[in-house]
């Protein structure tokens, strides 16, 4: 049986406050995402997302409990392990056009990963145009900059450019909230694609229960950072055992 691409056992993060009580933003949360499957992380905003997020990929530091990724553990790693570990895994964020330089161009950002593992600059350029085309935008586009593209082609490039060092798991934090329907629509029918193509991973957080019915294979259900409920989307919301996972579903419903 294959092993996990994203194991997370027993994870936790705990703020102290001075003064207060300490706030658990995560708590005692385990899942496993297989490879070529995508899993959704459904809840409202504070739930805890992400700060699952950030735990994930090794930004923040975890209380207690681990993250796997394609067998290295993201929670013991440091410097060139942790580096290590982020080629295993890149993050598709949800305002794209804040995370580029905009006084760079997108193909400069497509190229940087590229140009830092060694690649020419020649070669990371071809590669560029190659993954802006395989993102559904003209090769020309290596030379806009963010702000002369719409926030779709955006999103589009910041996939052409998670996709450049081959991760295993791709993260989509919000990735399609910004957009409006028809754009949003658009994206999830490119990252299918990309799936199937790739044979990629996809971790999916997200608070739109119906969007993840769609493209989601499972999904987990966070509510103030714990994981109330999983299963496959369809009968989770068929029968929910959770107050809160009912509440999510009426609320679209």
């Amino acid at each position: 049986m294959a092993e996990p691409i994203l194991s997370i056992r027993g994870l936790t993060k705990t703020f102290k406050l001075q003064g207060r009580e300490d706030v658990h933003a995560v708590k005692d949360a385990s899942f496993d995402l297989m490879p070529g499957e995508c899993l959704g992380v459904i809840g409202e905003s504070g739930s805890g997302k992400t700060t699952l997020v950030n735990m994930i990929t090794g930004l923040l530091p975890a209380t207690s409990g681990s993250v796997t990724v394609d067998g290295l553990e993201v929670t013991k790693c440091k410097g060139k392990d942790l580096r290590k570990a982020w080629k295993k895994m890149q993050v598709v964020f949800q305002t794209p056009t804040e995370s580029f330089d905009p006084r760079r161009t997108l193909g400069d950002g497509i190229m940087e990963s590229l140009r830092n593992s060694g690649v020419s600059k020649e070669n990371a350029l071809k590669r560029a145009e190659e993954l802006l085309e395989l993102c559904g935008l003209p090769k020309e586009f290596v030379k806009r900059y963010p702000h002369e593209v719409s926030g779709g082609q955006c999103q589009r490039a910041a996939i052409a450019r998670a996709l450049a060092i081959e991760p295993k798991l791709l993260i989509c934090d919000e990735a399609t909230s910004a957009l409006d329907v028809t754009i949003q629509a658009e994206i999830i029918e490119l990252l299918t694609e990309l799936r199937q193509k790739l044979d990629m991973s996809i971790l999916f957080i997200c608070h739109d229960i119906a969007l993840v019915q769609q493209f989601c294979d499972r999904l987990v259900v966070m509510y103030r950072g714990r994981i109330v409920e999983q299963g496959v989307p369809s009968m989770v919301i068929a029968d929910p055992k959770n107050e809160y996972t009912q509440d999510l579903i009426n609320s679209v419903l």
